[in-house]
């Protein structure tokens, strides 16, 4: 499929979305193909999340046919691909274990956005808003935030429902959801 035919099916699929979004593919002379994926909705989201929001608006068997040796920059406006910050899976298990340690037993995060869900005071925005805002309150660093965000997002946390419901299935929310 040509760049031009391939841009075309997947503003079909990601534009009812994303209607605002740019996508960019470029071809290179080693026959690697990078997608560039730039949207104003992505400022607040790191790149994890990003790729996961973009992933599930297209079917299976489009990626599988026509993406799956592709590689994927999502971006917000005047953002570079180099400046994009993540932890490698390695990172990811050396510090999974403590930080879920200290997210269940040592800190009030759990019950906090647990509480915030089950109130009904909250809804979920797709992002990470309300466990941003509770680890900020309890005193938790932009770079403890990183590491704790990106070993959420390991576990199938990509925003603030997902956190209760795929990482935490412990929490109230979680079980009132899944005995429906």
């Amino acid at each position: 499929m040509s760049p031009i035919e391939l841009k075309e099916e997947l503003y079909k699929f990601i534009a009812p979305t994303y209607p605002d979004i740019q996508i960019e593919i470029i071809d290179t002379p080693d026959n690697i193909r990078s997608l560039y994926f730039t949207d104003e909705q992505f400022k607040l989201l790191y790149p994890k999340q990003r790729y996961h929001l973009l992933i599930h608006l297209i079917p299976n068997d489009f990626f599988e046919q026509h993406l799956a040796h592709t590689t994927w920059f999502e971006l917000a406006p005047n953002e570079n691909p180099d400046e994009l910050d993540y932890h490698d899976q390695e990172t990811i298990a050396e510090i999974k274990a403590s930080i879920l340690a200290i997210l269940r037993n040592k800190v009030s995060f759990l019950s906090l956005l647990d509480k915030k869900f089950n109130d009904g005071t909250s809804k979920c925005f797709g992002d990470f808003r309300l466990a941003k805002q509770i680890l900020t309150n309890l005193k938790f660093s932009i770079e403890d935030q990183f590491d704790i965000f990106h070993v959420l997002m390991d576990e199938g946390g990509y925003c603030d429902c997902e956190i209760l419901l795929n990482v935490f299935k412990e929490s109230e929310y979680a079980k009132k959801y899944w005995s429906k």
